[in-house]
């Protein structure tokens, strides 16, 4: 990727670590990831119980993939739709994209299921575009 994925790891809260791309896929570069039954990642979505980080490079099927994982990390994430600067984050579901940051509803919020903040000042329009975002 031509655009750098870790931002700021505010004073090292992160690690990097290694795992392998589930068979069968291509994950890509600054999406957030989860586990499967394998031991193996995937892009994760709204579907997904847990997010393990955000893959820092694109990996093919069965490769080595690194994974910045913690919280109070800044990337730059694919976010997709209309967000603005302060809001909160979640997973999209797989009609936008899996691995994508989406705006958290309130319910979504409450219930933990925001990933990040939105620390971009230009609104997000559409998208995904890659903007930076805090790891919650």
């Amino acid at each position: 990727m031509a655009t750098e994925i870790l931002v700021n790891d505010g004073g090292a809260p992160a690690r990097i670590l290694p795992f392998t791309a589930a068979s069968g896929t291509n994950l890509s570069g600054g999406r957030f990831v989860t586990m499967d039954d394998q031991a193996e990642i995937n892009h994760a979505d709204t579907a997904s119980t847990t997010s393990l980080g955000v893959l820092l490079t694109d990996a093919g099927s069965g490769q080595n993939a690194s994974v910045i994982t913690g919280k109070g990390v800044v990337l730059n994430v694919p976010v997709s739709g209309t967000v603005s600067g302060g809001t909160a984050l979640t997973l999209s579901s797989g009609t936008v994209g899996a691995g994508y940051c989406i705006s958290g509803t309130a319910a979504l919020v409450a219930t933990g299921g925001a990933v990040g903040v939105y620390l971009d000042s230009t609104a997000n329009a559409n998208g995904p575009n890659l903007r930076k975002v805090l790891t919650l």
